[in-house]
């Protein structure tokens, strides 16, 4: 019986279309929980998490998350320097803490994590990362191939391999090149589950911006055929502690 965790990349305000709603009931019909990672990067620090405080957080329920999806960029373009990282991830926890959120849940967008981002993620509170999209042909600014495809604790100097890193990786699912996004369309993530049938743990991926409602609604019906139990990133985090401990 796998676990799955539900991920929504928060980035409404940047454009001029918005499922949220659409999606929350459709959680709540179905009664699964979903991690909401909110964007924030220096370019544009809170337009997203003052969309979601104004019009959703109080819609969403308590069983659900509300995480961060941290873009490393300013107006300079994409940013590598360590301690300008470190003031993003840091300048995040305070915006979404101002907001009355304390996250626990992190992706980095683009999905460019980097070793150095870690100890500082742990100095904010942050206990489970997905990140990765290990299995896919993705390599815009991070190469994950042959990163783990399972939960893992990440090396302080190489993310993409097992070490003592606080932090679990929970990897967005991936298959035949592809991560496991429903903007792709319900019958392309269906295809790489079906290859990922043996995984304990499958992390699904959604965009806010993007109408994926009718696909979560079958992709949720056929998970649940198959036995699957719904968990947030952080609770995914927590049951896997005890489990592998």
């Amino acid at each position: 019986m796998p676990t799955v965790a539900l991920t929504v990349d928060c980035k409404a305000a940047h454009h001029d279309r918005c499922y949220t709603k659409d999606i929350i009931d459709l959680a709540e019909k179905h009664f699964v929980p979903i991690t909401w990672l909110i964007h924030i990067s220096e370019l544009d620090p809170s337009a997203n998490t003052n969309l979601y405080y104004k019009e959703f957080f109080h819609k969403i329920p308590s069983w659900h998350e509300i995480g961060m999806n941290v873009h490393f960029e300013n107006d300079r373009g994409y940013v590598e320097d360590q301690k300008e990282r470190a003031n993003i991830i840091q300048m995040a926890k305070d915006i979404l803490k101002s907001h009355r959120v304390k996250a626990t849940s992190f992706r980095a967008g683009c999905f460019a994590l980097k070793p150095s981002d870690l100890r500082y993620m742990e100095d904010v509170g942050i206990v489970v990362d997905s990140s990765s999209v290990a299995g896919s042909d993705y390599k815009m600014f991070v190469d994950w191939n042959g990163a783990p495809t399972q939960p893992y604790h990440p090396a302080y100097d190489n993310v993409t391999v097992e070490g003592d890193s606080k932090i679990l990786m929970v990897p967005v699912t991936c298959a035949n090149g592809n991560y496991a996004y429903l903007d792709r369309g319900y019958d392309e993530v269906k295809a790489i589950l079906d290859a990922c049938s043996g995984h304990e743990v499958l992390c699904i991926g959604m965009r806010d911006y993007i109408d994926s409602v009718e696909a979560l609604d079958k992709l949720i019906s056929d998970l649940r055929s198959r036995g699957a139990h719904f968990s947030t990133l952080t609770q995914t985090a927590s049951e896997h502690y005890e489990h592998h401990r």
